[in-house]
Parts: C-alpha cells; structure tokens; sequence
C-alpha cells in the first residue's frame, strides 16, 4: 500500500523538519574552498524525502513558491556564518516575497551569501528582478545563476542579470569528456561569464581528467565528488 501524500496544512508543518547537506565549492587551480552550496533534504517522511518529490507536491498542491521561501528561510537559518553559502531560491519566489526577503536581509552582512537562482519557472522579466536586487548587491550580496547551458535562453538571461557566479548545468558536464561539442558549449558560457564579469562553477566534477579539460577552457570553480561530496547535518528545533 503507498504512502498518503499530506494536505497543505501537513505538508506545510512537515517543512520544519528539513535539513540541509553541505557541498564545497573549489578554485580549480588549487582546490581550495571558497564556499558552499546548501541543498535542501526533505523531512522524515518517505515519499517527500527526495528534494525533487518535495517540490513537485508542493507544486501539486499550489504552494510552490511558499515552499520555496519557507526552505529558503530555514537555509537563511543555518547557513555557515564565516563561510560564503550559496543558497537557492526560485526567481518567482523573490518576485512573489521581494518585501520580505528585504525585511529579512536588513541586519544581515550580505558579504558572504550568494543568492543561487533557479530558472525553471521564468519570471516576468530578468530586468525587472535585477531592479529587486540593485539595493542588495550594493551592500555586498552576490547572485548566481543555475543551470546554465541547455536552455537557449540562458544565456539572455545571463546578459540582463548580470549574475556574479554561473553555475553550468550537470548535463553540460556528461558531454564534456565525450566530444567537441560539450566543450564548445563549455567555452560559449566562459567567455559570456568573461564579458559580463562573472566566474563559472562547474558542478557534477568526479574525475581529475574532468577537472583539468574544464579548467583548461576556463571554468574556475568546481563542484562535485572530486572535491567533496555533501554533508548532511540534523538540524533540531526546538
């Protein structure tokens, strides 16, 4: 018999019970870290365990950009302090919750926390959400975008934001090793970062050979297994 999937009331109290796992970001020349990305695991519940099923009910049930800002609160929470955290957030969500992601960052030293920006759902308009962020980037807040590579918009999307970090999408990374092709992809989103100022992540690096082709077309931070695989810590409320 499967699992019965909780209501809006259930779902939105099982939030409270989730946890983050910790990856480090590298420089590629040297391995060292720079920071992290927080990456949400689901509550205690089997069929919400999975970050990806968690937001797909949360989507089922209409609630999806409330689930997003809920967990992004909960990474605000328990991000490290003397560490650059990288925290993701749908650019929906800070259209939807702009005035309180203000009230939320106003005592805060911004120096060191990177807003990662999912484009699944696209916004109203990339200029339009670099408006929202112009106030938070003056005190230091730095942007980065996600998935960058498969979608032909992206790299529009690249020019109006404006972003501080480019992250390439996983899929980017498969091909790398096995032809021409991803590589040319690769060295397309470098020398967009190149012209707008922003540094690339690769993400999904396992090997050494890995490392140094993507090093070698200009990619300066890593993320992956090579580098360190996530830690998870239990987060205990009280």
């Amino acid at each position: 018999m499967g699992e019965i999937f909780p209501g809006r009331v259930d779902f939105l109290r099982f939030l409270t019970d989730v946890h983050f796992a910790y990856q480090p970001i590298v420089r590629m020349t040297d391995h060292r870290k720079i920071g992290c990305e927080l990456l949400v695991r689901g509550p205690l519940v089997k069929a919400l365990r999975d970050p990806e099923h968690l937001f797909a009910h949360a989507h089922t049930l209409d609630i999806l950009l409330e689930t997003d800002y809920l967990i992004f609160l909960q990474a605000m929470a328990h991000r490290p302090r003397r560490d650059r955290a990288f925290i993701n957030i749908l650019a929906p969500t800070v259209e939807r919750f702009a005035l309180r992601i203000y009230e939320e960052f106003e005592d805060i030293d911004l120096d060191y926390l990177v807003l990662e920006l999912t484009n699944r759902l696209p916004p109203s308009g990339w200029t339009e959400l670099a408006e929202v962020f112009e106030p938070l980037r003056a005190r230091g807040l730095s942007l980065a975008l996600d998935d960058v590579g498969e979608r032909p918009a992206d790299m529009e999307a690249a020019a109006l934001l404006q972003p501080d970090f480019m992250k390439i999408d996983v899929s980017c990374m498969e091909r790398v090793g096995a032809g021409e092709a991803g590589r040319h992809k690769v060295e397309r989103i470098c020398r967009m970062a190149e012209r707008i100022g922003a540094q690339v992540v690769a993400k999904g690096v396992e090997t050494e050979e890995h490392a140094r082709i993507l090093a070698d077309l200009g990619v300066s931070l890593g993320q992956g297994f090579l580098f360190g695989k996530p830690e998870e810590r239990r987060i205990v409320y009280y």
